[in-house]
């Protein structure tokens, strides 16, 4: 889940990043998918690509000047709005009356409010009431490389391959890669939101959907690259196949 945090006040920004980090852990361990945060201070940075989010908490104490037209956070929400494409903005509360606020301009309804200071239960119910509104949510990996980072569905990761100790690169769809700083064995453990991806040596791993042939010790991959594969992982490949076919069955 993707999850930006809009506020103006630096602490209170550092806050809720520390209250979204304990429940990313906290959905991990319960198997589901963790939380990708970006925290912003200004609403321009805010507004490059706001669609790119599943929730969106935003606070603004001070207008930043006396004629600014966003004089408090419902005006960022308004202008949220009208760039489409919004799933779920959660208003916080503090300075502000949101819900009186969003209730006089006959917004109340789109969107959530929770209250400062911030009570772990009530963000547990903005996160449940969050993912309600979403449905099933497609899972989506956040691949940083050293300049560009691509959030990538698993059908857009064909292999990837180290290349050194903490070096790896990432090779996609439509003639894409990316090197990042990292190992295989972490890489793979943030692809495990992914079913159709498994390790197939110590240096590679590959997604099982886009093989077009196989012999003993390798798999050609569509597009063109040939990945070796261990005869120590050789069955990953048929296990992840049968755990594809199984669930295709249900």
């Amino acid at each position: 889940m993707h999850i930006a945090v809009f506020d103006d006040n630096i602490a209170d920004r550092k806050q809720m990043e520390r209250l979204l980090k304990r429940q990313s852990d906290r959905y991990q361990k319960e198997g589901k998918e963790h939380f990708y945060i970006d925290s912003f201070g200004n609403k321009e940075a805010l507004m490059r690509l706001p669609q790119l989010y599943d929730i969106i908490f935003i606070d603004m104490c001070l207008p930043e000047s006396e004629t600014e037209h966003f004089k408090n956070g419902l005006d960022v929400a308004k202008a949220l709005f009208e760039a489409g494409g919004i799933k779920n903005v959660v208003m916080c509360s503090s300075k502000y009356n949101y819900r009186a606020l969003a209730a006089a301009e006959g917004m109340e309804d789109k969107m959530l409010y929770i209250d400062k200071p911030i009570r772990v239960s009530d963000l547990e119910a903005i996160l449940t009431e969050s993912e309600i509104r979403i449905g099933d949510p497609v899972p989506t990996l956040e691949v940083r490389g050293e300049t560009d980072t691509i959030y990538a569905h698993e059908d857009d990761i064909i292999c990837a391959k180290a290349e050194g100790l903490y070096k790896v690169i990432v090779y996609f769809t439509g003639g894409r890669e990316l090197t990042i700083i990292s190992d295989i064995y972490n890489l793979y453990e943030q692809c495990t939101i992914f079913k159709a991806i498994c390790p197939v040596s110590q240096t590679a791993m590959l997604n099982v959907n886009h093989i077009v042939s196989e012999t003993f010790g390798s798999a050609t991959m569509d597009n063109d690259m040939v990945i070796k594969v261990s005869p120590l992982f050789k069955s990953n490949i048929k296990k992840v196949r049968k755990i594809l076919a199984d669930e295709q069955n249900k």
